[in-house]
């Protein structure tokens, strides 16, 4: 199935992750603005996906992972909230959003490799309906583990064929050293083959699913030739995320294999 976009939420945009469970409601409501104009002028056929932020994080580092049955019940209790927010502000907007919660649909088999039922996924944008999913616990065959927002986007991009992967950041995009370090400058394009020279250093914040460089080794794990563009740009900059979902040019980092 092909669809036009799969988008990001990175939880950096929608949340302040110096903070716990504290979200950047006035980002929240501009950014469903863009999506719903984006929804009634380009891209009805869409994915989306959101990070876990101020909420997901704090809560697994809180209990030191999610090996005990009160830390998934917490998990995802924290994460289901966040969601909430993001469709109903999306549904404010005049998105037809649903969630979709990812534990219930994704699943690890004992060789490590992530299942999922896209079914009811499938079905819904067919209907278009704009299903949001989240960085959330994972059960499999050795356990539960953490699933990040942006193995999910990788993963879904095998299924669904989109024209576009769009990563909304906090940041511009790849740097070739952390953008807080003087003279950091921005990488117009990224090779995945080439990651393993890029000092991407430490935000110095509380993230459990390894930031900006595991975003970029899960496309070397998943990529397929039926990606035309994969685009990391600034979520918190006003147009951006419309400009990005309506294939008109964005300042940002594009990923090539």
């Amino acid at each position: 199935m092909h669809i036009t976009n799969i988008l990001k939420l990175g939880g950096s945009v929608i949340t302040d992750k110096k903070g716990h469970y504290s979200i950047r409601y006035a980002d929240v409501y501009r950014i469903a603005q863009e999506i719903s104009l984006a929804y009634s002028m380009c891209s009805k056929r869409m994915l989306i996906v959101h990070g876990g932020g101020s909420f997901g994080h704090p809560t697994v580092a809180e209990h030191g992972g999610v090996e005990n049955p009160m830390a998934t019940s917490q998990v995802v209790y924290f994460m289901r909230e966040l969601n909430m927010v993001i469709v109903d502000a999306l549904n404010a907007y005049g998105v037809p959003a649903i969630p979709m919660d990812t534990h219930a649909i994704f699943y690890r088999d004992c060789e490590k490799f992530l299942q999922f039922f896209y079914k009811p996924l499938e079905e819904a944008i067919e209907k278009s309906i704009v299903p949001v999913l989240y960085g959330d616990v994972v059960f499999g065959c050795k356990g539960s583990d953490v699933l990040s927002g942006d193995e999910i986007v990788w993963r879904l991009s095998t299924v669904f064929k989109p024209c576009r992967i769009l990563f909304a950041s906090d940041v511009d995009g790849v740097y070739d050293k952390h953008p807080s370090e003087v003279g950091a400058k921005l990488l117009d394009v990224v090779s995945l083959h080439n990651i393993g020279v890029i000092e991407f250093g430490s935000q110095g914040r509380t993230d459990v699913t390894g930031e900006m460089k595991a975003k970029l080794l899960y496309g070397l794990r998943y990529w397929h030739g039926d990606i035309a563009e994969v685009l990391i740009f600034n979520g918190l900059k006003k147009g951006r995320i419309y400009n990005a979902l309506c294939g008109k040019d964005v300042h940002g980092t594009r990923v090539i294999l």
